[in-house]
C-alpha cells in the first residue's frame, strides 16, 4: 500500500467540501502524519465529488487504523486519499463504509502528491453510489455573507423594525420605500442573484450596527 505523509486536511463533513482558499480559521484542520493513497480513474474521483458513496467491508479492513493524526498521535479508523493524477480528494468513512467527511488538499500538498502518482498503478475501487450532493452555487464566503443578510432581513421583518429596513434598503438600492413587504421582497430577490459588491457592503453595515449596539 502507498502512503502520503505530512498533509493538512479539513474534514468538515461529507456535504461541506471547500477548496483550500475557502478554509476558515475556525475549521477543524488536522495535520495528518500518514494516510493511505490510491491512484484511481477519473470516473472514480468524479463519483466521489458528485455522489454520496459507500465502500465495502473488505476495503475498510484494508485501510483500518492506517491514518495517523499528529495533533493527537492517534489513528483515524478509516481515511484515505485518492487521485486521478490530475485532482485529489481525501475521504473518511464510518464503520459501515459510508463517506462521512471529505477534504480537498492545500495547493503545495496536491502538487507534491501528484508527482508521486506517475510511479503508481491505478487501483480499481468498489463502492456504491447514492444520491447526489447538493451543488454549491457560490463560494463559501459568499454563502455566509448572503446567509447573514437573509437572516437580518427576516429578523427585522418579524420585529416590524421598519426604520432599520428602510436604512438597509436605501443603502442597498439608493431609493426609499414605505412598503415593508416590497423592501423585503426586493432584498431577497437580490440575494438570489450572482454576487456583487453590494452584498459585502450591506454585510459590513449590518455587522457595524451590532457593534454600535454592543
Amino acid at each position: 500500500m502507498y502512503y502520503y505523509y505530512d498533509v493538512l486536511l479539513n474534514f468538515g463533513s461529507e456535504e461541506e467540501l471547500y477548496e483550500f482558499y475557502e478554509w476558515d480559521s475556525e475549521d477543524t484542520i488536522e495535520f495528518v502524519k500518514k494516510i493511505p493513497l490510491f491512484r484511481v480513474s477519473t470516473k472514480t474521483l468524479i463519483d466521489q465529488l458528485k455522489y454520496k458513496t459507500t465502500f465495502p467491508k473488505e476495503f475498510l479492513n484494508q485501510i483500518e487504523n492506517k491514518t495517523i493524526v499528529k495533533s493527537m498521535n492517534e489513528t483515524l479508523s478509516y481515511a484515505f486519499i485518492l487521485s486521478d493524477a490530475k485532482n485529489t480528494l481525501a475521504l473518511e468513512l464510518d464503520t459501515t463504509g459510508k463517506v462521512i467527511n471529505r477534504s480537498k488538499l492545500m495547493l503545495n500538498d496536491e502538487a507534491n502528491l501528484l508527482e508521486m502518482l506517475f510511479t503508481m498503478r491505478e487501483t480499481e475501487l468498489t463502492y456504491e453510489k447514492g444520491e447526489k450532493y447538493k451543488k454549491r452555487k457560490d463560494l463559501r464566503q459568499v454563502e455566509e455573507i448572503k446567509k447573514l443578510i437573509h437572516c437580518e432581513v427576516d429578523t427585522l421583518f418579524e420585529a416590524k423594525n421598519k426604520s432599520k429596513l428602510k436604512y438597509l434598503y436605501y443603502e442597498w438600492f439608493n431609493k426609499e420605500s414605505e412598503d415593508i413587504s416590497l423592501m423585503v421582497r426586493d432584498m431577497k430577490n437580490a440575494l438570489k442573484k450572482e454576487y456583487d459588491v453590494n452584498f459585502s457592503r450591506i454585510h459590513d453595515l449590518i455587522k457595524l450596527t451590532y457593534h454600535k449596539v454592543n
